[in-house]
């Protein structure tokens, strides 16, 4: 059986990652904060009963990895990691939304870096044994906002510096590990409708995750380091 990691598996594309999985084969160790409090995880769990394993988990302590490392290298590897879990600057209180020029500020743009982007890193770094013992992939949910070429407006400070680091650090990530048979992933997931979304998006988060799984599952080390659509279609940097 297949095994697979999700961070932010509580809700949103990540819930709906972890939905997916199930239903192709795939035991997944979704990860939350309070995934004891997550009821659409809960539900999933006891609908499937043995498929999840739910851990706790804060992607900006990393050191809480260690169990979800040990149960994996007991399983024989690791061969899909998501990261997906992220923020927005709805997540923070107006001056540390640092949306608009005037009024920013370091600690809003700082913690969106650290959860959007170094998170994934050190949690990636985390699991490379696990995921090298099974020539794993590693799928990062990035943004369209992370393009450096498609930013045509102002504002958004944090939350587009965020993904772009992502970008950068996948793209690092997918040289330093395809010597080991891992390939990294970048997918812009579109305009979802998700907390973070909001409901007039078009995609649902099951339309979004559905096409970047059979994205992956397509994908050999050749594509590493890439950026993609949702659909798994090349998008510009």
């Amino acid at each position: 059986m297949p095994i697979a990691a999700v961070t932010g598996a509580s809700r949103g594309l990540g819930l709906a990652f972890t939905r997916h999985l199930v239903d192709r084969g795939y035991h997944v160790f979704a990860t939350a904060r309070r995934p004891e409090t997550a009821e659409g995880l809960q539900a999933l769990m006891a609908e499937h009963p043995g498929a999840v394993t739910a851990l706790p988990l804060d992607v900006t302590r990393p050191e809480g990895l260690e169990e979800l490392r040990l149960q994996l290298t007991k399983r024989g590897g690791l061969d899909l990691l998501v990261n997906n879990a992220g923020v927005n600057s709805a997540a923070f209180p107006g001056p540390q939304r640092n949306v608009r020029l005037g009024s920013l500020e370091p600690t809003g743009i700082l913690k969106m870096v650290e959860v959007n982007a170094v998170a994934p890193l050190l949690i990636t770094q985390a699991l490379v044994e696990p995921l090298a013992a099974a020539g794993g992939k590693v799928l990062l949910v990035s943004s369209w906002l992370g393009s450096i070429g498609g930013k045509t407006t102002g504002g958004n400070y944090g939350y587009c510096a965020s993904k772009t680091t992502l970008n950068m650090l996948g793209r690092a990530l997918a040289f330093d590990l395809k010597p080991r048979g891992v390939g990294v992933y970048l997918f812009n997931p579109g305009w979802v409708q998700t907390d973070m979304g909001g409901g007039k998006a078009p995609l649902t988060p099951a339309a979004s995750s559905a096409g970047m799984l059979d994205a992956i599952a397509g994908f050999d080390l050749e594509a590493t380091g890439g950026f993609y659509d949702h659909d798994g279609s090349p998008h510009g940097w």
